[in-house]
């Protein structure tokens, strides 16, 4: 009976260790409580002077209190190393049964009260062990209560102070009835409620842990967005922060709790007070806000956000969930798309006036060349005539970088050696006007055997173009450095562009760097628009000339300039040829 009770499946599964641990020493401290009021009663009755407490007060009455104090000091000391909390109670229930017993012979026997006791016994058997064990308990006080009215009956034993009295089996039955009714009715009871009690128990812990389940369900969710999320209550403190948005405004999510948005993000105060104006309940309109971020390490980043406001159960407002994106990417591309838009509509224009312009300029440039030749003019006059031819052919050249720029000639790619082409490019350079002597230039070793499928005269042009660039923003002279260097994504992955593909496994990188003025901020973000330039006699179309060829090749360039320091110009160029990758 003890194994079934302490190893029943219902039970195990909803008390804990340390809860049932609890119980046991509420029973021991309930079973302590009872034998010092029981004790403190006798001996105000044996101070008093009255020698009967329902019975003569003997020695061996005393002597029975004092062994169930001991037992319970037994009790205590093996608490702790009880490793199963319920057979521990078990143990200590049955024991308490046999005490009953025992006090109950002290106190008379059949004439005493305290068979009462077996209820308390009885209603805490049912706390631990549930009906099943209320009914144990009862079975047990009826065996050992008719157990002691059988003996008494047959005078087997007497109870202190009892004379020879002799009982009818007629009384003792209707003792033995009486109580043994009392306690399965009591057992029945306190069964009921405990199962209910453990019904209830189970529903509840059932119910925890389908919640503690769901929050981790949400909370996994949540960590796993990859958009940014982030709550604040009214004030606009922050109050949580998941994974995504610590790593994209790099920062420790305990670091910024209870940390005012309002420091955060200064704009966004705008966007709540109109959120605020219109109250939880109306509408939620989606709305898309952008604002500039400034990382701790002064990288500026943009985000894209969005704004809800937070309300409890009830629709009293709570706070607001912020939930954003890094759109830095985006709006490269977005200003890539614009320069590309730009170029289409000025290169058709282009292409226009230099068709309209061409045919007259070179037969008024061709008429004058035979004027000059036929007229026999003074040192003014041919002095003027220079000039105009001069500036014919440069208006010739102009209509040629437009008609360049706006229709560049068919691509002849093939497979061919950038660094030799760089070589011959910079040999041309440096015999031509724009170099001088105060330009030191570093080339390392070029990597000649690099190869890739361009088309050389395009890209003479594009280094050509670099090339004078450079010279001209160092005109008291400087170090002009070129380097050529090839490798896969992930060499060189953190200086593409975000607009590059990233199909290609191997890309050749050409940087031309000078240490001339640089270029201002502001600037540098028009120095591929066509007809944009500050230097006195450009045309604004060499650096847009070098754009479109490199995107004709697939490839990117970037800008890294400082003013005062100079400017690196980075060609990127796939080793692989866009026909081929799409065969991959």
């Amino acid at each position: 009976m003890m194994v079934e009770l302490t190893g029943s499946p219902a039970a195990l599964p909803l008390d804990s260790r340390p809860k049932s641990l609890n119980v046991v020493k509420g029973l021991m401290l309930c079973r302590v409580i009872f034998l010092t009021l029981f004790l403190t009663i006798t001996i105000l009755f044996q101070l008093s002077e009255r020698k009967y407490f329902f019975v003569p007060l003997t020695n061996e009455f005393y002597y029975f209190i004092g062994l169930f104090y001991g037992i319970t000091i037994v009790y205590a000391l093996l608490l702790k190393k009880a490793s199963e909390p319920r057979s521990f109670a078990f143990v200590q229930l049955v024991i308490d049964h046999f005490f009953i017993g025992g006090l109950i012979y002290f106190t008379g026997g059949i004439e005493s009260s305290f068979p009462i006791a077996y209820i308390i016994s009885i209603i805490g058997t049912s706390i631990f062990f549930y009906q099943r064990g209320a009914f144990f308990s009862a079975s047990l006080a009826s065996f050992l209560y008719g157990l002691l009215l059988l003996l008494q009956f047959h005078r087997w034993i007497r109870p202190p102070g009892q004379g020879a009295i002799t009982y009818e089996a007629s009384q003792i039955f209707y003792a033995l009835i009486l109580y043994m009714a009392t306690f399965y009715i009591v057992a029945f009871l306190s069964g009921l409620i405990a199962e209910e009690l453990r019904k209830k128990k189970k529903e509840l812990i059932q119910k925890q842990d389908d919640y503690n389940q769901l929050e981790t369900f949400n909370r996994n969710i949540i960590q796993s967005l990859d958009s940014g999320l982030l709550t604040v209550d009214r004030d606009g403190n922050i109050n949580f922060l998941n994974r995504t948005a610590e790593k994209i405004l790099a920062v420790n999510g305990d670091r910024l709790k209870h940390i005012s948005v309002y420091g955060l993000f200064p704009q966004i105060s705008v966007v709540i007070d109109e959120i605020r104006k219109k109250g939880p309940e109306a509408p939620t309109d989606y709305q898309r806000y952008e604002t500039l971020f400034v990382t701790q390490d002064n990288r500026k980043i943009y985000l894209g956000f969005s704004i809800s406001p937070l309300t409890a159960p009830d629709g009293a407002l709570m706070g607001y969930t912020l939930i954003f994106q890094d759109i830095t990417r985006f709006k490269e591309m977005e200003e890539q798309m614009k320069r590309v838009d730009k170029m289409a509509a000025i290169g058709q224009l282009a292409a226009g006036m230099a068709h309209e312009i061409r045919n007259p300029l070179t037969s008024l440039s061709g008429s004058i060349q035979v004027l000059k030749s036929e007229l026999v003019l003074d040192h003014p006059g041919q002095r003027l005539m220079d000039i105009v031819l001069r500036e014919s052919e440069r208006l010739n050249a102009l209509i040629r970088d437009f008609l360049l720029f706006a229709q560049p000639p068919r691509t002849n790619k093939r497979i061919s050696k950038i660094g030799s082409i760089l070589e011959e490019t910079l040999d041309l350079f440096v015999n031509s006007q724009e170099y001088h002597e105060g330009i030191r230039i570093t080339r390392p070793q070029l990597h000649n055997g690099v190869q890739a499928m361009i088309d050389p005269d395009q890209m003479k042009q594009v280094f050509w173009n670099l090339l004078i660039n450079a010279a001209q923003s160092m005109p008291q002279g400087g170090e002009l450095r070129l380097l050529l260097e090839k490798g896969g994504e992930g060499l060189l992955a953190a200086n593409l562009p975000p607009a590059t593909s990233r199909k290609t496994r191997e890309w050749v990188r050409i940087s031309i760097a000078d240490s001339g003025c640089g270029i201002v901020e502001p600037e540098k973000e028009k120095i591929f628009e066509p007809f944009y330039t500050t230097k006195d006699g450009g045309t604004g179309l060499g650096l847009s000339i070098v754009h479109k060829i490199i995107e004709s090749h697939d490839g990117a360039i970037k800008v890294d300039s400082e003013v005062g320091k100079g400017s690196t110009f980075t060609l990127f160029l796939p080793l692989t040829p866009e026909e081929e990758r799409k065969t991959c």
